[in-house]
């Protein structure tokens, strides 16, 4: 399976939310080497920290960029760029969950759609980047 299908997975089928959906997908799909408790470091950052600021699936993202490029001399702006190619990719001028819910969130799929794209542009922005 690719990012989006490991991604779509674990947010729909195991109704994992946003962020841990992204950290798991790219473990499985990058071989990160997290266990299933290091998850639970980014679980907080799902709805927007729960308070709709910051999309759980773009912090999951960067937590992920973090675990494969931090060290680099350049990591800051690769989050950086990875931020803006998150808000071209969703159509979107804010990073914000309560700006992106309203334009992608259904009462069936939740923000499916919003993980979906995610898991897209974060497969692309990394192998554009190794």
């Amino acid at each position: 399976m690719n990012l989006k299908e490991q991604a779509a997975m674990y947010y729909t089928e195991q109704n994992k939310n946003c962020a841990v959906a992204m950290l798991l997908a790219s473990n499985d799909v990058y071989g990160l080497g997290l266990s299933a408790e290091d998850t639970k470091l980014v679980v907080g950052f799902g709805g927007g920290m729960g308070c709709g600021s910051t999309c759980g699936a773009l912090a999951g993202s960067i937590a992920v960029l973090g675990k494969i490029f931090a060290g680099r001399e350049d990591f800051r702006q690769l989050c950086g760029g990875f931020v803006k190619v998150f808000q071209e990719g969703l159509s979107c001028d804010s990073t914000d969950c309560c700006v992106l819910m309203p334009k992608y969130k259904t009462e069936t799929k939740r923000c499916e759609a919003v993980v979906v794209r995610a898991a897209e542009l974060l497969e692309t922005y990394i192998a554009e980047h190794k």
